[in-house]
This record gives structure tokens, sequence and C-alpha cells, in this order.
């Protein structure tokens, strides 16, 4: 997470995009899909019109095919593989790599023998991964065999889903929180014991975590976990940003890391708004942001910017509905990501909540030019009820409210997101918020009508 230096330079832009990660613009045209579970059988791809064996989100389907190990069957599983090649030497990347090239070799197949699984690896690895564990299932527990975690809570069934949520927290990305949680629930199954404590767990993954990445993401779950376990109150992120930038694509892939259920755009309270305030009343209200500045009612100052003084309107109107549902989220204790263009820095203080939840404001931002006017050009040719010509008609406007945010972010010291890469803002949001939840205090009670 960054704030724009003085100079103006913007280097990390340039790294950030040749990492090659998941642009807005692939993400926009993804569907929903759940994360892979390193403990099943992989489906069949559900669309013809995919590769075989890929899901929409690139993950590996698989139908079930099995291992047989001296005549003992287990079915194959992608994660144990990749973490087996791991273990022997090879990155991530390359092992993940690797895995997937050999599943290609025998998604066809009900029945795959050891030594044959050992042979694919040695052709794509040579001696390196040779020595690789090529079973999907350590010797030492039953295939299915139940696993379960012992809290103060009591007893419950070990949960991929939420472990590997809270490594997304931590500021992971998915794929490698995959192999994580996979990982941890091998060396857990090779103990032998059907119940582990949630302590060791927690340690293990602390352990792997220090070990594969650094202290910093280390410390970073523990704050996650210690924050689901100790602190009551809620988290409240605000993505302000211009329009088309790309909020509530981010707005969205941040509240599925962080688990959080409700995700609120100000347009939905600025139309709220607008049933309530007529357009003789409020004229600035009834338009977008970019549009404000054509229904000023008073003339602005010379040295004012007419776009912005329209714009400043508008925000400053609908702030009085987004302070109303952040008191009522507060209240009821609901964590909430809020995005909006009228989450303008100095309009909205996010100081006036921090009694009483975790409020994080940062502004997502474009950084370059014609990157921006590109997504607004593809947003207009594109499908649904927000593609519209008006954002390329109006892209100097667009981009002066941007040039207004971003100022007003330097100045008021609020983070800066380049939005160019999706998954790579995400992750620089989520370890913002972590980062700053701090020491875990109780919320004031407050009563809820």
């Amino acid at each position: 997470m960054r704030t724009e230096p003085k100079d103006g330079s913007w280097s990390e832009r340039e790294a950030a995009r040749s990492r090659g990660g998941l642009s807005r613009f692939e993400a926009s045209r993804r569907n929903e899909t759940r994360e892979p579970n390193a403990d099943e059988p992989i489906e069949p791809p559900a669309a013809p019109e995919r590769p075989p064996g890929e899901r929409a989100d690139g993950e590996l389907r698989s139908p079930r095919v099995r291992v047989d190990d001296e005549g003992v069957q287990r079915p194959f599983m992608l994660g144990i593989l990749v973490h087996s090649l791991t273990e022997s030497g090879l990155t991530f990347e390359d092992a993940y790599s690797v895995a997937r090239q050999v599943w290609s070799r025998i998604r066809e197949r009900a029945l795959v023998t050891k030594a044959e699984l050992r042979e694919l690896v040695r052709e794509r690895t040579g001696p390196v991964g040779h020595e690789a564990r090529v079973s999907s299932e350590p010797a030492t527990v039953a295939v299915g065999g139940p696993l379960a975690v012992l809290g103060p809570d009591g007893r419950w069934p070990f949960s991929q889903a939420k472990l590997h949520q809270s490594f997304l927290a931590a500021g992971l990305d998915p794929r490698r929180a995959f192999d994580l949680v996979s990982t941890i629930e091998w060396q857990l199954r090779r103990l032998g014991n059907p119940v582990v404590p949630r302590d060791a767990i927690r340690e293990l993954a602390d352990s792997l975590l220090t070990e594969r990445l650094d202290r910093a993401t280390a410390e970073r779950y523990r704050a996650w976990r210690q924050f689901q376990n100790h602190d009551d109150r809620p988290v409240i992120v605000l993505l302000g940003g211009t329009s088309g930038v790309g909020k509530s694509s981010l707005a969205v892939e941040v509240a599925r890391r962080l688990s959080i259920g409700r995700v609120l755009s100000t347009d939905s309270i600025r139309d709220v708004m607008r049933v309530m305030l007529s357009d003789d009343l409020v004229p600035t209200l009834h338009v977008s942001s970019f549009e404000a500045h054509k229904r000023l009612i008073h003339e602005p100052a010379a040295h004012v910017d007419p776009v912005i003084e329209g714009f400043l309107e508008q925000a400053r109107t609908v702030a009085v509905g987004v302070r109303a549902v952040l008191e009522r989220a507060i209240l009821e204790g609901t964590s909430m990501v809020l995005d909006g263009v009228v989450l303008a820095p100095g309009i909205v203080d996010p100081h006036e909540w921090s009694e009483r939840a975790h409020v994080v404001f940062l502004v997502a931002a474009d950084l370059d030019r014609e990157s921006l006017h590109g997504h607004l050009i593809a947003r207009a040719d594109g499908p649904g009820t927000r593609a519209s010509e008006r954002y390329v008609r109006n892209f100097q406007e667009i981009f002066r409210i941007q040039e207004h945010l971003l100022e007003g972010a330097q100045q008021l010291s609020i983070p800066i997101v380049d939005v160019q890469d999706l998954e790579s803002a995400a992750e620089q949001v989520v370890k913002h918020v972590v980062d700053g939840l701090g020491d875990a205090r109780p919320a004031k009670p407050a009563p809820v009508d």
C-alpha cells in the first residue's frame, strides 16, 4: 500500500503490470466460482467452451481418477502432488505447472498406478522431482478419514475453507493459500491422529508462513485470528475512486478475502436520496458525479474548477446518507465494504468512528491515463446496464475528478491503490486493513433499534 510520491513517479505500476496478474478487464468477465478443495475429487468441466479439465477461474477439475499404490487405491489430489514437488525443491509456480501437466495426461483415466505417476513427473522434472511423493494421500491416514479440530469452544470438523480464508486475510494470493492449506492438512494427516488441537494448527500455519514467505505475513495471520476471536468491532472498508475505475470489482474481491458479507455502493444511497430530495431542490443529486457541474445553481468562483465544485456538492449531499449507513452497520456490529466516487478525502472522516469500528479509507485509481480511457471504452461497448458511452464522452471530467481525489488523498495521507491488476490491488487493500487492526479492544456497546 502506498501513497503518491511527491515527484509523481509511479514505477511500481509497471512492475505490477509485468507480474501478469489478473487484470480487472479479465476479472469483470469471470463468473463467481468456489475455491478449489484440495481434499476432494474435482468435478468434470461444466462448460464445453472451456479447455478440458479447467474451471472458469483456471483451476483444474478432475473426474474420480484413483491412484493404485500396490493394491491400495486412493483419489488423485492435485494439491498433494504440488506440495510433494515443492518439498523436492521446485518453486510453487513450477510445481503447480508440472502437476497440471501430469493431470492433463491422466484426467480421462479411472485408474493410474503410482509408478506411472512417478514416471510422468520424472519426464517433466528430471532428477529434481524424481523422488517426489506422487501418491495422493499419506499412507498413515485412511482415505476419507475425518479430521477434527479441538478448541475451547468444542470439537469441530477440520475446515479447509476457514483456513484458506485466514490465509487470504493475511494477504496471500488464492493459489498460494490453497497450497499452504494442502500442506497443513497433509502434515496433520501424517500424524495419524484424527483429532488435533486448534493451537497446533495455528502454530503450524505460523511456522509455514514464516518459512515460505516472511515474518510480516505470519504476524498478519495472527492479527487476523486475534481480531476474529477477541474483537467485537466491525471492519468498515471505504473505497473511493473516480467513475469507471473498477471500485466495485475491487470491493467484491476484498469482501471475499475478508469474509465480509455486506458490499454496498454509494450509488444505491444516492438513488434512495433522489426519491427523498426532488430535482428542483437538489439538482446536482440527480445526475452523475461527472455531470453535476452542469446543474450547479450558483456559478463557482473564477479560480474554482466547476467540474470539481459540482462533484463536491453532490458528494457532500450523499455523505449524509453514507454516515447513516455507516452508523447502522456499526450499531449492528456488521462489517461492510462501501465503495463510491462520493467517498472523497475530506468529505468522510474515518476517525469519526475509530472508537467503535475499524474504519479503513483508501482511494482506488488507475494511474495510467490511457489505461483508464481504454477501460471506459471497453465498458461502453460491453453488456450491462452500467455500460454507457457517457463515460467515454465525459472522460476529461472523470479524469479531473480522479486528479482531485489523488491530490486530497496525498494531503491527508490516505493510501492509494492502483487497480490495473485486480489481484494485486486486493492483496494491498487486505494487507492494509489487517495491518491496521492493531490491539484488540471490545466495541462500545450500543442499542440496536
